[in-house]
């Protein structure tokens, strides 16, 4: 299968067919000073969806600054800058979030640059991005570094080697093979070869996370009013993370709540309130409303009015129609702003996706509220949302573990005749002689390996904290990862140790000092509880604390008294 990468226009989709392309890298990049004449940066929304109904495959590809103003010589802080530009445009054109953007590496650097410049750019892009979808545009060589410090887990391989070999790597995804020697509808381009059967391609991302806009669901029937007020503030710039559920502890109608919140005086408000079928709009969505705290600038917030976090399940229940109308507005706002489509519910896990008041407390450690409850149904709630997102409530696409069984085998023989249901009577699962393969529709199907279900097995399986797994098995210089809902599996190879479980704040504060090649090493083992509610977890050299609250505390074993490791955001 081969690609084409171009950066001086747009090409007519149906030229590269003819020409007997599959597929199209596209740039998620400004113009730099002086190359105006690149018209086909950055990649928009009207020709990915051109791409796409032409049926041509699409990656995702950054590249501003060359030469001496290479993005790399930012080191850490350029990368974060850069990933953030690269993953707004990613979105903007329609891109889903679990498939990787490759960082630009567009040279044939010494060692004592990458050490300096261009391993602190790939971790600080995969502060943004997440490791599991950092890829990297670089040479033979440069793809050995990046294995040997884990800062990038995808591969496009170019042939800027300096004398170093051009065949294909085995850990590239993408070799391009070819620059400027050829034109498609009259415009330059380069020619790359996909080298393994994903390579970075939209097409195979979870469902939730492509064409939802596409997918034909029934909306609910409910009567919406603009009662937008003044009770709201600027975000100031911040990406919305959260869409959040609230109770209010009262028994207004959602005319009647909304008539509250608009007194700015009352210091309270919310985006949506909800009852009996009526939707209010109070605060407009792109401002914060006054709902968390500290969490307003990056949530959107919706209020069942008349609710209360006492209730039961049966009362919840009550309000059917109501719980099925804020899972529609919830995956609504998902595809305009972009935080994932996915439900985080109790026992939590700090991600982007759709919560409660209580996620705010527990994870993000701001205030004290615990609505909307204990005996709230988030299995009714997720399986609405699933709906609206994929338009799948039940049952996988036609082969979905099939395909990946396909691709897979070191999974060896399938032990499962056909796909057992998961609990939650949405997923889907299959046993094999050497692992399984878990599939939910916001999560696609992937292959766990033997070597970590069985710590898959001890934390609950898919209903327990980890969720279903969100992508591959990676295999590291020196063990292996796997990404869940709910953080990451690690093992290291030749150690007695069972694989560890990293996420939320630990998990973010670990991999901005460089993960498992940083200054701490591998996990040692699970979090552990302190006293006074700190949060702990230990490193080959040394732990990451979190007290509770936004900021870690990460020290490094020494003799003596611990060292303390400043943060690197």
């Amino acid at each position: 299968m081969k690609l084409l990468d171009f950066s001086a226009a747009l090409i007519d989709p149906q030229a590269i067919k003819d020409a007997g392309y599959s597929g199209v890298v596209l740039y998620m990049s400004d113009r730099r000073p002086g190359a105006e004449w690149m018209l086909a940066k950055p990649a928009t929304r009207e020709y990915c969806d051109r791409l796409r109904a032409a049926g041509l495959e699409i990656v995702s590809n950054y590249q501003f600054g060359k030469g001496e103003t290479s993005d790399w010589y930012g080191g850490y802080d350029g990368g974060v800058h850069h990933a953030e530009i690269a993953l707004r445009y990613h979105r903007a054109a329609g891109g889903p979030d679990q498939r990787p953007i490759y960082a630009p590496v567009d040279a044939n650097p010494t060692l004592e640059q990458w050490n300096q410049f261009i391993a602190p750019f790939l971790r600080g892009w995969a502060s943004v991005v997440g490791l599991e979808w950092t890829g990297m545009y670089g040479n033979f060589r440069c793809i050995n570094w990046a294995l040997e410090d884990g800062v990038a887990t995808w591969f496009w391989q170019h042939n800027w080697s300096g004398g170093f070999a051009n065949d294909d790597h085995p850990a590239a995804h993408l070799h391009q093979i070819e620059i400027d020697k050829r034109k498609v509808g009259g415009v330059g381009v380069d020619v790359n070869v996909a080298l393994k059967p994903d390579y970075g391609q939209w097409s195979v991302a979870p469902a939730p996370l492509l064409e939802r806009e596409t997918i034909t669901v029934t909306k609910p029937d409910y009567q919406e009013l603009d009662r937008m007020g003044d009770s709201a503030s600027s975000r100031h710039g911040a990406r919305i993370e959260n869409f959040l559920l609230h109770t209010q502890e009262g028994n207004g109608t959602a005319e009647s709540l909304a008539n509250y919140l608009n007194n700015p005086r009352n210091g309270v408000s919310y985006h949506y309130t909800v009852r009996d079928g009526v939707v209010v709009d109070v605060v407009d969505t792109d401002l914060a409303s006054w709902s968390v705290l500290d969490a307003n600038s990056s949530t959107i917030n919706l209020c069942f009015a008349g609710s209360r976090a006492g209730w039961s399940r049966d009362e919840w229940m009550a309000i059917r129609d109501d719980l099925r109308i804020a899972a529609w507005l919830a995956v609504q706002d998902a595809q305009k702003y972009g935080y994932d489509p996915l439900v985080i519910a109790p026992p939590y896990e700090r991600r982007s996706g759709i919560s409660d008041h209580r996620y705010v407390t527990d994870c993000l450690g701001i205030g004290t509220h615990t609505d909307v409850g204990p005996n709230f149904p988030w299995d009714i709630f997720e399986a609405d949302v699933c709906e609206f997102a994929t338009g799948a409530p039940a049952g996988p696409p036609p082969n979905a573990i099939n395909d990946v069984e396909a691709a897979t085998p070191w999974l060896g023989a399938r032990r499962t005749v056909g796909e057992n249901a998961t609990p939650d009577g949405i997923g889907r699962y299959a046993e094999f002689d050497n692992g399984h393969i878990y599939w939910h529709p916001a999560t696609g199907a992937h292959a766990i390996p033997a070597s970590l279900f069985g710590k898959y097995s001890e934390l609950g399986w898919e209903q327990g904290p980890l969720g279903y797994p969100t992508t591959e098995c990676t295999v590291l210089p020196q063990g292996e990862v796997q990404g869940f809902q709910g953080g990451a599996l690690y093992g290291k190879d030749g150690d007695n140790r069972p694989p560890v479980w990293v996420h939320g704040a630990i998990r973010d504060r670990w991999h901005r000092s460089g993960s498992e090649t940083g200054p701490f090493g591998w996990p040692l083992a699970d979090e552990e509880e302190l006293p006074g509610g700190e949060v702990r977890q230990r490193f080959e050299h040394g732990q990451i604390i979190w007290p509770g609250r936004r900021d870690t505390v990460a020290l490094l074993d020494t003799e003596g008294p611990d060292t303390p490791v400043p943060d690197r955001d």
